[in-house]
């Protein structure tokens, strides 16, 4: 796929949608799953200071707990699970076993006023700490006491499931992206697999199969395939109308043409027989710049992406076999090399009448025999005509095809058979060359792409 094609773009635009939408919902899916089992660990650290205060000796100093917590991990050094008791008069501290000689460091906490405050510290041997921080008030018969209670544990755990959880969580939104994005390709694909037939139908027109744009298509398609077919046929009636127009402005002029040549007659007659050669000349010269014209305007028109097949060995066989019959063509001996059976992309009209002119061309100026051969040259067809004439010159074979240029004004025609064959070889993406045969007559080589199968 092309960085312009309509189906990377669909696909490209579906990817980078699924791609963020499920960036933010991964984001989302995080932060509650992360808000979810802290809040878990606040209640249990909320639990956990019920007990300790409840279990506060008042009259301890340094503060203490009249018994141990059920929890065994209390008193296990650095298990994790941690409380400890500041009395904020005296500063005096009591605390767990598991905290042996290290002390939380809650005291630079703000005072809340009573209110519960959680918060991040660090805890004995590295460790990153969940605290629970609450200052109470204890009365008893000797007077008030205000003590901090901190409880404290571990977030290795926590941790631990967190980062577990985000890596499941992200493994299963890649495998969501994965499906989703199939999902958007299949869509694309039968979405666009509409277009294909377009697609077919233009390719269908390419290669001449088809003037109009035929099948059942999408809603969306109509109005385009609609747009193409009145396309087609506005430019078909402008190709017959202007062929039409020149053919009946070509008929038009036989009539005063035919009158020219009477009127040379008769003044051939009445002995005036130069202004009588000089208007014949001119008669036959505009006679033969009309049939020129005509001829052009029947060749098919055609653009670099029109595909055509026409048989280029048995357009040969039949210009050869017509021509045998001719006035020039009967005292010839023709030899024909035909090669394998190749179809050039060209219409079946316009290569009768390129290998026509050819070959009359040779059949007018060859002594005794006309030569032609083709073969296959990688993707074109070439074709060569010699014949054993007179030849020409450098000089000579640079002025071929040049319009009303004659290289010898003792043979009939207007010079214009040449200029023909370059209009349809250009017209079809082919090259004609000249040059000198072995025979010592004019070597024609002509070369025309192979249609495509």
């Amino acid at each position: 796929m092309t960085p312009r094609s309509l189906r990377l773009r669909l696909l490209a635009g579906a990817a980078l949608w699924i791609a963020l939408a499920l960036f933010v919902a991964g984001i989302g899916i995080a932060y509650m799953f992360i808000a979810s089992v802290e809040r878990d660990q606040q209640r249990d650290l909320a639990a956990t200071f019920n007990r300790v205060v409840a279990l506060i000796d008042p009259a301890a100093s340094p503060p203490a707990l009249s018994q141990p917590l059920t929890d065994p991990r209390y008193e296990t050094p650095f298990s994790g699970l941690y409380w400890q008791l500041e009395d904020i008069t005296t500063g005096e501290a009591g605390r767990s076993r598991s905290l042996w000689d290290f002390a939380i460091g809650s005291a630079a906490l703000p005072a809340a006023a009573g209110a519960t405050q959680f918060a991040t510290l660090s805890g004995p041997s590295g460790q990153s700490l969940s605290v629970l921080v609450r200052d109470i008030r204890l009365t008893e018969e000797a007077g008030n006491r205000a003590l901090r209670v901190t409880i404290a544990e571990d977030r290795a755990t926590l941790d631990a499931t967190i980062a577990r959880f985000g890596w499941e969580l992200a493994a299963a939104l890649l495998l969501l992206a994965a499906a989703l994005i199939a999902a958007a390709w299949l869509q694309v694909h039968l979405g666009l697999s509409q277009l294909q037939k377009l697609r077919a139908g233009i390719e269908a027109i390419r290669r001449g199969q088809s003037d109009r744009l035929e099948g059942d298509f999408p809603a969306e398609v109509l109005p385009l395939t609609a747009e193409v077919n009145e396309l087609l046929q506005s430019q078909q009636a402008t190709i017959d109308f202007a062929r039409a127009r020149a053919a009946d402005l070509a008929h038009g002029l036989k009539t005063p043409l035919a009158v020219l040549a009477t009127t040379a007659d008769a003044l051939r007659t009445r002995s005036d027989p130069e202004t009588a050669a000089l208007v014949e000349q001119l008669a036959s010269e505009m006679a033969d710049r009309v049939d020129y014209q005509l001829r052009l305007s029947r060749l098919r028109m055609r653009t670099r992406a029109h595909m055509l097949s026409a048989r280029l060995d048995e357009a040969l066989r039949r210009t050869v076999a017509v021509l045998r019959k001719t006035h020039d063509g009967e005292r010839l001996n023709w030899v024909a090399e035909l090669g394998q059976p190749l179809a050039v992309d060209i219409d079946d009209h316009d290569l009768i009448e390129l290998v026509g002119v050819l070959l009359e061309n040779a059949a007018k100026w060859a002594q005794s025999a006309v030569h032609l051969r083709s073969r296959r040259d990688g993707g074109m067809a070439e074709v060569s005509i010699s014949d054993d004439g007179p030849g020409l010159t450098e000089a000579q074979i640079a002025n071929l095809g040049m319009r009303g240029r004659k290289l010898d004004e003792s043979k009939k025609g207007s010079g214009l058979g040449v200029s023909i064959a370059l209009e349809i070889v250009a017209l079809n993406n082919g090259t004609l060359d000249f040059g000198r045969s072995e025979r010592g007559g004019l070597l024609i080589t002509l070369r025309l792409p192979l249609a495509a199968r």
